[in-house]
């Protein structure tokens, strides 16, 4: 048994401290309360390639869906690129619970690199478990460790819960992304097939009729 005490002062009354035993089982040790803290806290490490089912699975829950044989690859052509990093985070049974890629970008406006965040995704049933936060964390260590004085990452419009989760965490809102793409996962595009061209051909097409 360990003897506690609680005190407390009422407006006009003198200070009452009172005395409870609690059992000795209930009274967590120094070590395990360590221990129970190290086991919540992820371990962050560089992707392999055997982690490319579960980076597929986890790339599909972000809206890419992916042929998972491919992920070796990538991951393989991404470890060799200088100034990237693929980063997952595991629990402590080895079971896979996020991803994320980072990069480092030389400017011609600036001297030192920029970073950018790429490709944060966390297991479903992990999420606000604190995996997200450390995942970015370590990939924001990283950066600064390559010489980034900024990181900078892209969201789509929809992702109203990612965008509170990044400014949580320090980041603004600074700018906008504006995408073309050049080919659909359909098939090619042709130059000149884009939503501008479409509307311009329309105008010519209607300009045609009239004349």
């Amino acid at each position: 048994m360990q003897l506690s005490a609680i005190s407390f002062k009422a407006s006009g009354f003198p200070l009452v401290q009172l005395q409870f035993a609690v059992p000795s089982s209930l009274v967590p040790h120094p070590f395990l309360a360590d221990y129970s803290l190290r086991m919540d806290t992820p371990r962050i490490r560089p992707a392999a390639a055997a982690d490319a089912l579960t980076i597929g699975r986890l790339l599909d829950q972000l809206g890419y869906p992916n042929d998972a044989s491919e992920i070796p690859g990538r991951i393989e052509r991404l470890h060799a690129r200088p100034g990237t990093a693929v980063l997952v985070a595991e629990d402590q049974s080895g079971e896979l619970l996020g991803v994320v890629t980072v990069h480092l970008f030389d400017a011609l406006h600036a001297t030192e690199p920029a970073a950018w965040l790429t490709a944060l995704v966390v297991e479903e049933k992990s999420r606000g478990q604190g995996v997200g936060s450390a995942l970015v964390a370590r990939a924001e260590q990283w950066a600064i460790e390559h010489g980034a004085h900024r990181i900078s990452l892209t969201s789509a419009l929809h992702r109203e819960r990612a965008h509170e989760f990044y400014k949580a965490r320090d980041y603004e809102h600074t700018g906008v992304r504006l995408t073309k793409i050049f080919v659909k996962r359909s098939g090619s595009t042709k130059r000149g097939a884009g939503p501008a061209a479409r509307r311009a051909g329309g105008k010519d097409a209607g300009n045609r009729s009239r004349g």
